[in-house]
């Protein structure tokens, strides 16, 4: 198994990751609204999907996947935080499933 081709897991959750930085470093109304109702700025929700997108890149990679892991699972734990100081429990779930599909990075790189 060659330490640079990604697992199909940590491809999926690349590309889950990349999408959902994608829609915060664009700004889309509906990260837009919910980063403004905690109060953070657009450059604050940007930087999360710049973390977001950067670790989902380096997730996919074997040699660099548990500095992705690291990107993700820090990014995630941020915000979902973030969900739980401002009762937002209807995306709690959605972002646990998150963080923990990111801590899978932390896996042996060597590994299947």
């Amino acid at each position: 198994m060659s330490k640079y081709r990604p697992s199909i897991w940590h491809s999926i959750i690349g590309l889950g990751f990349a999408a959902a930085g994608i829609s915060k470093l664009l700004a889309l109304e509906p990260q837009r609204a919910l980063f403004s109702s905690w109060g953070w700025s657009k450059r604050d929700m940007q930087t999360i999907g710049a973390s977001e997108l950067l670790g989902a890149a380096l997730v996919v990679t074997r040699s660099t996947q548990q500095v992705g892991a690291l990107l993700l699972s820090a990014s995630s734990l941020c915000i979902l935080t973030t969900e739980l100081r401002h009762g937002d429990d209807k995306l709690v779930t959605p972002r646990a499933g998150m963080l923990l599909a990111a801590l899978s990075g932390f896996r042996k790189a060597g590994r299947a």
